[in-house]
């Protein structure tokens, strides 16, 4: 590659497409920050989305591979390897689907606090995950209490047992997990 024959058109493409991959890299990077516990739920549905993001880069990698390579047949190969993994990535979107909301209960005297249950669609095996939301809006955080492998054969069965406190169920085992003030668990249960 010599830089210097590229055309002005050409390098501002090329700052364009690398600001840009740039951007879904800082966006990917919050999204999955706030995928700790007690994270901010907005954030973590919107931008924890990995397979989304790489494939919203897919298009701004062909632009810096047209603009930084010179030779002709180099553009036409990396085009098609990028535009064949873009491909790749359609089945991918079928199979690893977002997780489904399958259930939610709010609690009582708190209209602030509610028990999300998700399931998680995967190739070979899937998972249940129980969560407690606090907060409305844009300041909903969200904090694991449960998560089930299907696999295991048992599935978690949460409800709440008072305002600031969750009863789950699992194969005769009942746990109960109390929650601060600001949503946190006191612990959590894992089977599988």
């Amino acid at each position: 590659m010599v830089i210097g024959q590229q055309t002005a058109g050409e390098r501002r493409a090329l700052h364009a497409a690398l600001a840009g991959l740039t951007l879904l890299a800082l966006l990917g990077a919050v999204g999955r920050f706030s995928r700790r516990p007690g994270g901010l739920l907005v954030l973590r549905d919107w931008l924890d989305r990995p397979l989304l993001l790489f494939t919203a880069a897919l298009p701004l990698l062909l632009v810096v591979l047209y603009c930084v390579t010179w030779r002709a047949w180099i553009r036409v190969v990396l085009g098609i390897g990028v535009l064949l993994t873009a491909a790749g990535t359609v089945p991918l979107w079928v199979f690893l689907d977002a997780p489904q909301v399958t259930g939610t209960e709010g609690a009582p005297e708190r209209p602030d606090r509610r028990i999300v249950r998700q399931e998680e669609p995967g190739m070979l095996s899937a998972a249940q995950r129980i969560y407690v939301d606090q907060g409305t809006g844009l300041t909903t955080r969200r904090w694991q209490i449960a998560y089930a492998d299907f696999a295991y054969g048992d599935l978690v069965d949460a409800a709440w047992d008072g305002p600031d406190r969750v009863r789950l169920t699992s194969g005769g085992r009942t746990t109960v997990i109390g929650l601060a003030a600001d949503g946190r668990p006191s612990g959590s249960l894992t089977l599988g």
